[in-house]
């Protein structure tokens, strides 16, 4: 699988979605592919959490892009 990867603190100032969406998300991944990469700051994921963890329950491995810019906040 893919190795693990933490939240950054940004990320866990939004709320996770509930385990019934991140599961529908799974489904649909698993089905259509991650259509939108994870965002990484400072080798964290900074935006993307709930189609991280859909990604995990799905066995998917996500694509990643480095955050570039100023303010990631």
């Amino acid at each position: 699988m893919t190795e693990q990867k933490e939240f950054h603190e940004y990320c866990l100032l939004f709320p996770q979605a509930d385990d019934r969406t991140i599961s529908d998300m799974a489904d649909d991944i698993a089905k259509n592919g991650l259509t939108e990469s994870i965002i990484l700051y400072e080798d964290k994921i900074l935006d993307g959490r709930n189609r991280y963890l859909a990604c995990m329950q799905a066995n998917i491995v996500p694509t990643y892009t480095e955050y570039r810019g100023d303010e990631p906040l």
